[in-house]
């Protein structure tokens, strides 16, 4: 019989604990006057593609956005199979894009502290920047609206919000990340 080792299990546990914490935060979302809410989602990826390594993360995404197929977990609880093909969806499946470039970042090796929530907030703010790319092409395409349009109720009224979800991603997360290799 194969036992499971201390380090996978706390693997699981932490896959599973990023995607409750994707599954709760996500539904969160504040109305604005455009068509996009103020919503937690991004954050909740960015912390878990900081926190975990690549392949754990990747999991965390993916379990989520299977659970939101069909679980009203996505923001304003919305379940994917309305979402993602809908106007909003490019910014939802977007973030299986954003984990691997976090994780670029995360591989840079660093000795200080402040240097690795730098590369952190770098990989969160490039994640960002793709994820906003992906959200804008399928919002202007399924909406019928120029880029430069939905660029501007999709996008630009959020980077700010989004850059201060980046930066407190970036810390929580490197300090999430060394508690859990105390852990290990």
């Amino acid at each position: 019989m194969h036992t499971m080792t201390h380090e996978k299990l706390l693997r699981m546990t932490t896959a599973a604990i990023f995607a409750a914490i994707l599954c709760v935060l996500s539904p969160i979302a504040i109305p604005l006057s455009g068509p996009i809410p103020f919503a937690m989602q991004i954050f909740a990826v960015m912390l878990c593609a900081v926190t975990l390594d690549w392949g754990t993360a990747q999991l965390t995404v993916l379990v989520y956005l299977g659970l939101g197929l069909f679980l009203p977990i996505f923001s304003g609880g919305n379940t994917g199979l309305s979402a993602i093909p809908g106007p909003t969806g490019g910014y939802i499946w977007s973030y299986l894009l954003m984990v691997p470039v976090i994780a670029l970042f995360r591989r840079i090796p660093v000795k200080k502290r402040g240097l690795e929530y730098l590369l952190a907030f770098g990989g969160c703010v490039a994640g960002m920047a793709l994820c906003y790319l992906c959200g804008t092409v399928q919002f202007a395409l399924v909406t019928e609206n120029s880029f430069a349009h939905s660029l501007s109720v999709c996008v630009v009224p959020f980077v700010g919000f989004d850059l201060i979800k980046a930066a407190a991603a970036a810390v929580l997360g490197v300090e999430m990340r060394h508690i859990l290799r105390r852990l290990q």
